[in-house]
């Protein structure tokens, strides 16, 4: 391959789809990861991928043209991060549910990942589907998502992003249910409580109730999260296996004219 105006235009496309996905994709958008090795790796994939995406008749062969088109990459690699994100957003927003109705959300830590501050429940989750992304080679499933990016929606072609910008605000209903359908056991459990607790204020309204919710639900919230916890794992193949097919979905709203 000759190394032409041409060929260094697609490339640092390509690097800016790669910027936009280091962006928001899970793990890979830690901050803890140093900048320096984030930036040869981007470098490496792209001269990788140089050899093998179509490249769409359009490529751009002026300032304004390739500012538009810059800005196009940054977007679609930040799409599919977002996507793929869906999983440990989703995971801690359940943890933050849970921490809410528990009593535990005046308990929080700081997260090195997004300085910020977060509470026990809701950052135990956050890392623990960090830890099973990583386990199920979710990275690999981001790494195929970006090729078939590029066989669908070729550099330099204009996607349509009024489709897949809406399609993106509907995948916010998704993680809503998602987190609802995580919590619930804790949920209910906790409103079971408060109800009982209720109960026990009509018959003896002496008790100091509020006291006691503060002492007994993060236990049982507690010991209701050790007994769900075997069960979040094939929760989690499950959200990673609609993680695909939003991804395509994506692709195709994008492909859309």
């Amino acid at each position: 391959m000759f190394i032409n105006l041409q060929v260094v235009t697609v490339f640092f496309l390509i690097m800016t789809r790669l910027i936009g996905l280091f962006i928001t994709a899970p793990v890979l958008s830690r901050k803890e990861l140093p900048l320096l090795p984030k930036v040869m790796l981007m470098f490496w994939i792209s001269g990788l991928f140089i050899f093998l995406v179509p490249v769409s008749q359009d490529v751009p062969d002026n300032v304004l043209t390739f500012g538009f088109a810059f800005f196009s990459e940054l977007l679609i690699g930040a799409m599919i991060g977002f996507v793929t994100d869906l999983l440990v957003t989703g995971m801690e927003f359940a943890g933050s549910l849970m921490d809410t109705q528990a009593g535990l959300s005046v308990a929080s830590l700081l997260d090195p990942s997004s300085g910020r501050s977060m509470s026990l429940l809701s950052l135990l989750l956050k890392w623990t589907a960090t830890m099973m992304f990583l386990a199920i080679d979710g990275h690999h499933l981001v790494l195929s998502a970006l090729m078939q990016s590029f066989n669908l929606l070729p550099v330099g072609k204009i996607p349509n992003f009024g489709a897949g910008m809406l399609y993106l605000a509907q995948l916010g209903t998704y993680i809503f249910g998602l987190a609802v359908q995580l919590s619930a056991p804790i949920l209910l459990v906790v409103f079971m409580v408060d109800f009982g607790f209720g109960m026990l204020n009509k018959v003896a309204e002496q008790i100091n109730v509020f006291q006691m919710g503060f002492q007994i639900k993060p236990m049982v919230s507690v010991l209701v999260f050790w007994a769900i916890a075997p069960g979040l794992v094939s929760q989690i193949y499950t959200i990673m296996e609609a993680i695909s097919e939003h991804l395509l979905r994506v692709f195709f709203y994008l492909g859309t004219t």
